[in-house]
């Protein structure tokens, strides 16, 4: 969150309250794929859970401005399409975008809560993160102790080195409010070069087997010839 969002974060926090203690009642999960022509594409879902929408009428706070807190962070997703969500007892929606420069993501952040950066270089996929979700402005540790936060990033190549969870090319990073988080993770092209160079030696030795097995049918028709020459009357 950059700058003015932030603020409009915070002001919608403030606005709400977010004070009152509702186990799991929210929702927010970023995912991204990083695509191999350095464009990105992804998804922000940012809901409550339906248990904490009663509790909250109950107690009197206005849901409008429980969807203005909402709004203020899907806000922040650029270019990005919004669709209702409700799944597992979450109602919220989601923001979806696509094709967006992957040099968006080379400083994604960087106020006082964290960032998160990607860059591509040569044929290596860098991301460095950091939030500090101990005092995040609008959430409150005590209050959203159970609060779902999910970071998840699929990669176009093969993943060598993270610190979160590893599904195939995709890194998943599991993160709950009082804690700060250090994210990174690195994946590499494989070497065209490498495959060109493996794949002229595999021609060569196949080459060189059908060379061998003709060889030794030719050698062996031969001397069966000479034998039967040699025993003819």
């Amino acid at each position: 969150m950059l700058g003015e969002h932030a603020r409009r974060v915070l002001a919608a926090a403030g606005a709400v309250g977010l004070l009152v203690a509702a186990s799991g009642c929210v929702r927010l999960d970023l995912g991204l794929e990083v695509r191999s022509d350095d464009t990105v594409g992804g998804e922000f879902t940012a809901a409550w859970s339906r248990d904490f929408l009663e509790q909250a009428e109950e107690q009197g706070l206005d849901r409008a401005e429980l969807d203005a807190f909402m709004d203020a962070l899907l806000d922040g997703v650029p270019g990005g399409k919004r669709t209702p969500f409700d799944e597992g007892g979450f109602v919220g929606e989601t923001a979806t975008f696509t094709d967006r420069p992957l040099s968006e993501f080379a400083e994604f952040g960087g106020d006082e809560w964290g960032y998160l950066r990607i860059a591509h270089e040569d044929r290596e996929y860098g991301l460095e993160g950091y939030w500090d979700l101990r005092a995040a402005g609008f959430i409150d540790p005590e209050s959203f102790e159970d609060a779902e936060i999910l970071i998840s990033v699929n990669f176009p190549a093969r993943v060598t080195d993270h610190n979160g969870e590893l599904d195939g090319r995709t890194v998943t990073w599991t993160m709950v409010p009082g804690e700060e988080y250090d994210l990174r993770a690195t994946a590499v092209e494989n070497d065209g070069r490498a495959f060109l160079v493996a794949g002229i030696a595999s021609l060569v030795v196949i080459a060189g087997l059908l060379w061998l097995v003709q060889w030794r049918a030719l050698r062996k028709y031969s001397t069966g010839e000479r034998r039967y020459f040699a025993h003819k009357p």
